[in-house]
């Protein structure tokens, strides 16, 4: 009785998280605050996933203008908020405006607000100016952004990346809107970025590439 007990939950979670992935896939878009804060706070998946993998490739941060891009609770904005260090900056942007709030509290309570800078906006029109940040991050963001947009969203990260600046990219499954590395690498030299390195461990990656010079889009 207890092994088909058992069988029952796990049929109901891999029928839900199908669910949840054909309508990632469908339909595009950013994820409810509720689950949100569970992908993003979940000790199990911190344990395995955290800002360290997210910031892997990112390099030496200290003094650095660096922007997240879809920052959702927050978590991944403060790691950078504390990496960059009293002479750094942090800036992070997200299209919901509840996403800005619940991150704009975090960094308050951990005492590292007056180093950041938030702003509601899309990935694809972003209010910073050209050459402004030396790193760029998105953390399993990329997917939530119309297929027909996301070369757009991510020709504008390479508008505000100084011409020495690096994008970093990291992907999560079974994230619903996961891209898969040799996609999200088509895309990159699409909106004209080349990869610098690659890190993968199961269920994960992250990618860094910097801009190409005198890229012709």
């Amino acid at each position: 009785m207890k092994r088909k007990w058992g069988l029952g939950i796990l049929g109901a979670l891999g029928l839900g998280f199908a669910v949840v992935r054909i309508n990632g896939k469908l339909r595009p878009g950013p994820m409810t605050m509720k689950l949100e804060q569970f992908f993003l706070t979940n000790p199990v998946r911190v344990a395995y996933f955290g800002p360290r993998d997210a910031l892997r490739l990112a390099g030496d941060l200290s003094g650095l203008r660096v922007l997240e891009v879809g920052i959702g609770v927050g978590v991944v904005l403060s790691e950078i908020a504390h990496r960059v260090g009293e002479g750094g900056q942090a800036y992070g942007v997200d299209i919901q405006s509840e996403a800005v709030r619940r991150t704009e509290h975090r960094l308050s309570t951990e005492g590292v607000l007056s180093r950041t800078g938030l702003a509601t906006a899309s990935a694809t029109e972003m209010p910073w100016a050209d050459q402004s940040m030396d790193r760029v991050i998105m953390v399993a963001m990329l997917g939530e952004v119309a297929p027909s947009q996301r070369v757009t969203a991510l020709e504008e990260a390479r508008r505000v990346l100084t011409p020495d600046g690096l994008l970093v990219i990291t992907e999560f499954w079974p994230d619903p809107h996961y891209i898969p590395l040799a996609k999200m690498v088509r895309h990159l030299r699409q909106a004209g970025f080349s990869v610098v390195d690659v890190f993968e461990k199961p269920m994960l990656y992250s990618v860094s590439a910097k801009p190409v010079r005198a890229f012709e889009p």
